[in-house]
């Protein structure tokens, strides 16, 4: 059996002038707390409780506060020195990068606080001598798997190093200084010692695998070892391989091979059929190995998607013409559906601006739109809530925007533009339940449903045979039927789960903070729902600003805790008075489960910080 790999992290010792003056054993304790509340709540009675204080045994009249002094970094990182990268030296061991393993499995960060709060005070010895550590590791990681869905990406996206493309538009361009985003570079060898050890113990059968970590961020296809990664794991899991591809890597071998270990999906980020625009947009030096590969994958019956993110390198003119020529070419070839990601970037991308958002985003809507009609193909765009926010006055309605080819829902006649009315007898009222309920339908044995859709001003019932369909539809990687939605949509159930937190805090006056995409979708719902009738609560929407992130970047599961904390203390500054309760949607802190924004600050020091009740409602991610 191959030794397990070995998960380091690197510790940095306090020097002599950080550790001298004060009550350095209480400032010890005070730590130890900070760090402990970032990953766990206290109880009492079963009941969860806030605490931001404590006394000493020894002296019972002196209150040391916790959380004192709540940094704009947030506390999990002020309890940390040594942000900076520190360079590996050749033949040195590896160490893991603990701030984006924090953000997954913030218990190993624990220990390094730990580690590094008690090094403060004391040296370590080993017959009689000093021993000075700059590390530790993990001693079985046999006992850091956690419940897991399994999905085969958790092993092979640590195969995504290196890429063999340079696009123009790549949001890794100009990254931000967040030490959560450096992943340790690494040989081939090395990464493969992981991802073995990562095989090991991942477990379809008991749902467990190793504690998760960012992966890598480039092109899987481009790892040396991919095959023998994806052939390994295919021993372990029949799940779907669902591949993110730049399509460079998509010669015809590779192709092939990927038919062999089926079921496979792949995403390919075609974003031009012309050679030489891919070439520039891509810096592809081959560009007609991705966009040759668009046939043969149909030939290898390979489902697909194509991605393009349109990007107005010339002019808008120009860009919306090649977006046409590669949808059509998409078309042509047999691909599933067509994604158009709108395209943005950071403050750290470019200091000035690029292109206005608004503006350009709404041309790429328009011609969407009308691709549907003209090729009567799916074309999806990302994020999908836009369109909605642009075209649609009544919003979260269960209307078709496509249809995959050869689906069960093609076969029963299902066009663009019907908006669902119930399927096999149930009534549908919103996207997020037409959704639901056709993967239910999808997963389960049953063979035949009627749909009842309404089609302009006729009312039609539709007879939906679940086993006619065949290629590209896949019963294993399609979820609805063949059915394409406009994105996720709002559930309204997450209108009770508020109404509970604020009856739970008994509070008059809530501050609800979302997005701006999502706040017209939110304001309806309120609206149209009976558990806010009455006016006995003011619920109050506002939209925080993505200020780290800047640019024209306004996607709410990108805003940080500090942006935030912002949008709350300029609300009470102009209120001139503080909301009882403030509600933040869950989304952007959904990465890991431990409740970690994108730079790894616990969603908890926006209550430390601002000196309000802060509640976070459970919801789903809704960014398609």
């Amino acid at each position: 059996m191959t030794q397990d790999y070995d998960f380091r992290y690197r510790i940095i010792r306090a020097g002599d002038a950080e550790t001298s003056g004060g009550d350095r054993p209480a400032e010890m304790i005070k730590k130890l707390w900070r760090s402990l509340l970032d990953v766990a709540i206290p109880c009492a009675g079963g009941e969860e409780i806030k605490i931001d204080g404590f006394k000493l045994l020894n002296n019972r009249d002196v209150l040391h506060g916790i959380f004192d002094v709540v940094s704009r970094s947030g506390t999990s990182r002020a309890a940390d020195r040594g942000e900076e990268v520190i360079p590996r030296r050749e033949g040195s061991p590896c160490f893991q990068n603990i701030h984006s393993t924090a953000l997954y499995e913030p218990r190993i960060h624990l220990i390094k606080q730990l580690l590094e709060t008690v090094l403060a005070l004391v040296d370590l010895e080993k017959d009689g001598s000093t021993v000075d550590i700059d590390g530790f590791r993990l001693k079985n990681p046999g006992h850091w798997t956690v419940p897991s869905a399994c999905d085969p990406a958790e092993i092979f996206e640590y195969a995504g190093s290196r890429c063999n493309c340079d696009c123009v538009f790549c949001y890794l361009k100009g990254e931000p200084s967040l030490p959560s985003l450096d992943f340790p570079r690494r040989t081939a060898a090395e990464e493969m010692e992981e991802i073995r050890t990562r095989l090991k113990y991942f477990s379809p059968q008991m749902k467990r695998s190793l504690f998760p970590g960012p992966g890598s961020t480039c092109e899987v296809l481009a790892h040396p070892h991919i095959l023998e990664v994806l052939a390994e794991l295919r021993l372990k899991t029949g799940s779907p391989f669902r591949l993110i591809t730049n399509g460079a890597s998509l010669a015809p071998e590779m192709i092939s091979a990927l038919a062999g270990l089926a079921p496979v999906y792949l995403d390919v980020s075609l974003n031009s059929a012309s050679p030489l625009r891919r070439q520039r947009l891509m810096r592809d030096r081959k560009p007609e190995v991705a966009i040759n590969a668009l046939p043969l994958l149909k030939s290898a019956r390979i489902p697909y998607s194509v991605v393009i993110v349109p990007w107005p390198l010339e002019s808008e003119e120009e860009m919306l013409a090649d977006l046409e020529g590669t949808v059509a070419y998409a078309a042509e070839h047999g691909a599933h559906l067509v994604q158009v990601s709108l395209p943005g970037y950071s403050r750290y991308f470019s200091r000035g601006g690029i292109f206005e958002r608004d503006s350009l985003w709404r041309s790429l809507v328009s011609r969407v739109r009308e691709l549907r009609k003209k090729y009567r193909y799916p074309i999806v765009v990302m994020p999908g809530i836009f369109e909605e926010f642009v075209s649609r006055p009544v919003k979260n309605a269960p209307e078709v925007i496509g249809v995959i080819k050869n689906s069960p829902a093609h076969f029963a006649g299902v066009r663009p533009g019907d908006i669902i009315g119930s399927i096999g007898g149930l009534v549908v009222r919103n996207r997020p339940q037409a959704r639901d309920i056709l993967s239910i339908f999808q997963q389960s044995d049953t063979k035949g449903l009627n749909m009842a859709v309404r089609r302009e001003d006729r009312d039609l019932t539709l007879a939906v045979d679940l086993e006619q369909w065949t290629y590209p539809y896949s019963q294993v990687t399609d979820t609805h039927l063949g059915v394409v939605f406009m994105g996720t949509g709002l559930r309204v159930g997450y209108l009770e789960r508020l109404k509970e937190l604020i009856a739970d805090h008994r509070a008059k006056e809530v501050l609800f903070l979302s997005s701006a995409l999502v706040k017209p979708v939110f304001e309806q719902l309120l609206r149209q729902s009976f558990l806010f009738a009455g006016g006995q609560v003011s619920v109050q929407v506002a939209v925080p600003e993505n200020r780290f992130f800047g640019g024209n970047i306004f996607m709410g599961d990108l805003l940080l805790v500090e942006d935030f904390i912002d949008c709350i203390n300029e609300y009470v500054q102009k209120r001139k008075r503080k909301p009882d309760l403030v509600v933040i949607p869950s989304s952007p802190f959904n990465l890991s489960g431990w409740g970690r924004d994108l730079s790894g600050r616990c969603h908890l020091d926006i209550e430390r910080t601002v000196g309000i009740p802060v509640e976070v409602l459970p919801c789903q991610t809704i960014y398609d």
